[in-house]
């Protein structure tokens, strides 16, 4: 517990500084020589990479684990949420056709990487409860991350049946329970993964602040 209050009373500003400076500077030169969308969202993505990690293996080390779990779970879905907004943006106010708007990694926005990207949210939740049961944040992610994931079975189902990608699934305007609601699936699944991104979030700060407290409360007890 003394690593983790550690970690978040003297955090690596440098590092943090020098990551997100060579994030920006490697994105304003690759958009300055237009340079395709996948590469400006690589070069920025590479510095945070380490960033990333060392903070899921400091929370890891700090707790037992799990917490660094929920940290990886947590930002990697936000990060994920970022695609699903850039693929709004390049149909909506870019006006791009939906076979020419796939986010920033566009090979990546295909029907089994959808899938296997939304077990792995369900997976990780339900590992989480086993250890975190008393998050009630987490216990609003799980339905849904399980309905989420329901929607993508169906997508993939449809997707081996009919080689065609791109279906509207169950909600989806045109869907499979009475027509959908009037939504396109990229709203749509957009609005699925804010949904579980903000508990995600809210639950990783309401379990940070239950590791933090509890030395205090070890500490005041007779």
């Amino acid at each position: 517990m003394t690593q983790l209050t550690s970690f978040r009373e003297r955090p690596r500003l440098a590092w943090a500084a020098a990551a997100l400076a060579a994030a920006a500077a490697g994105v304003g030169l690759a958009a300055a020589v237009q340079a395709p969308i996948w590469l400006v969202g690589l070069v920025g993505l590479v510095p945070l990479l380490p960033l990333l990690a060392a903070a899921a293996i400091l929370t890891a080390r700090a707790t037992d684990g799990w917490l660094g779990l929920l940290l990886v779970l947590a930002l990697t879905q936000t990060a994920h949420v970022g695609e699903h907004l850039v693929q709004i943006a390049q149909l909506r106010l870019l006006g791009l056709s939906g076979q020419h708007a796939h986010g920033v990694f566009g090979a990546l926005d295909i029907e089994w990487v959808h899938f296997i990207w939304n077990g792995w949210i369900l997976i990780a939740v339900v590992l989480l409860l086993t250890r975190f049961r008393n998050n009630p944040w987490l216990w609003v992610t799980l339905p849904l991350a399980a309905w989420h994931l329901g929607e993508h079975v169906v997508l993939i189902a449809i997707y081996l049946a009919s080689g065609t990608a791109g279906n509207p699934g169950l909600l989806a305007a045109g869907g499979l329970l009475g027509g959908g609601l009037p939504l396109a699936r990229p709203e749509l699944h957009l609005a699925y993964n804010l949904a579980e991104t903000l508990p995600l979030l809210l639950g990783l700060g309401w379990q940070w602040r239950r590791w933090n407290h509890a030395p205090r409360m070890a500490a005041s007890t007779p």
